[in-house]
């Protein structure tokens, strides 16, 4: 029913193992087999784990979330979000969509965003559109873009 593949070792507790059972042969001297130890993963502060804290969480293309995204970061949006966002950092890519509220330091639409947004910063590239209210402290806006709605700077 289970087989091992020729070509994939066996685990270290599988070799011990095996080898005490060996009779045939003396035994060698016993080899040291050591195994990276695993990595430990950074208790968050709200009782998760984070991993390592400069990678993106991804929502990928094909993939639609409906519900609320809370997170500290970076959030990159391929796929389809409804609902609302609060992270450091939302970039939404050529083939994403958000529909909803969105609070974050810095916003990047390169995509399509439908809602209300509060960011510091707000990048809305050339291919992207934007309907509803942004409020923002600082504004880029690449020629092409296609925005319906307000665009509201705050001191």
């Amino acid at each position: 029913m289970f087989a091992r593949h020729k070509n994939k070792p066996a685990p270290a507790d599988e070799i011990s193992f095996l080898a005490s059972r060996a009779t045939a042969a003396p035994a060698a001297e016993p080899v040291a087999v050591e195994e990276p130890a695993p990595r430990a993963a950074a208790p968050a502060p709200s009782g998760g784990f984070l991993l390592e804290r400069n990678k993106p969480s991804v929502i990928s293309e094909g993939f639609s979330l409906v519900g609320d995204i809370s997170a500290d970061g970076v959030l990159h949006v391929e796929g389809e979000v409804r609902g609302t966002v609060k992270t450091q950092v939302v970039n939404i890519g050529p083939n994403g969509s958000v529909d909803g509220e969105i609070s974050c330091q810095q916003l990047h639409i390169k995509g399509c965003f439908v809602g209300q947004a509060d960011c510091d910063e707000l990048l809305i590239a050339g291919k992207a559109r934007v309907n509803g209210r942004v409020t923002y402290r600082t504004l880029s806006v690449q020629r092409g873009a296609d925005i319906d709605g307000s665009l509201v700077r705050v001191e």
